[in-house]
């Protein structure tokens, strides 16, 4: 057996190197290093639950209290009544607006299709007019207009929106 530090012969049972004063493996120093698995204590346990626990909560009140606005209401119902997604643009509309559809004889199917004719006859675009609200501080009502404009311009239609705070949600509740 050889010193791992000088190379100086040593004897199986000799613990230091008597040339360099190196610990041998007979005196307890060795090269290989055990693996040890990093196991959190109680107090981290405590404190990783405690920030998911507030993740979650945090998570939760935004849910609860953040009201989408009523422009990114409108989109989402237009671009799903365009997309034919009724059952999801049922989600965004007043039962007044289901009233109103039947009153003039009419269902989302109809609203919608005469909509997507106007776009693809035309090959036109179609954009959203900032909400006009009936009080600034406090709003419950929004108008927005959707312009459905051909590539030269021309104003094919405009839809007038009629948005209603319903809670803490907007909800479509007139198509003009």
């Amino acid at each position: 057996m050889k010193c791992r530090k000088c190379g100086a012969e040593l004897h199986p049972e000799q613990k230091v190197c008597i040339q360099c004063g190196e610990v041998t493996p007979a005196g307890g120093k060795f090269d290989v290093e055990e693996e040890r698995i990093w196991r959190p204590n109680a107090r981290q346990l405590q404190i990783a639950g405690g920030l998911v626990a507030l993740l979650i909560l945090g998570f939760v009140l935004y849910k609860v209290f953040h009201v989408v606005p009523p422009e990114v209401v409108a989109k989402k119902w237009f671009e799903t009544m365009l997309s034919r997604a009724y059952a999801t643009a049922d989600d965004h509309i007043t039962s007044n607006f289901e009233q109103d559809l039947s009153s003039r004889m009419m269902d989302m199917r109809a609203l919608a299709e005469t909509w997507i004719e106007d776009i693809t006859a035309n090959n036109a675009n179609y954009s959203f007019s900032a909400p006009a609200f009936d009080n600034i501080s406090n709003p419950q009502k929004a108008r927005i207009t959707i312009t459905i404009q051909s590539p030269e311009g021309q104003i094919v239609r405009q839809i007038l929106l009629d948005m209603v705070k319903v809670g803490r949600r907007w909800k479509v509740d007139r198509a003009l």
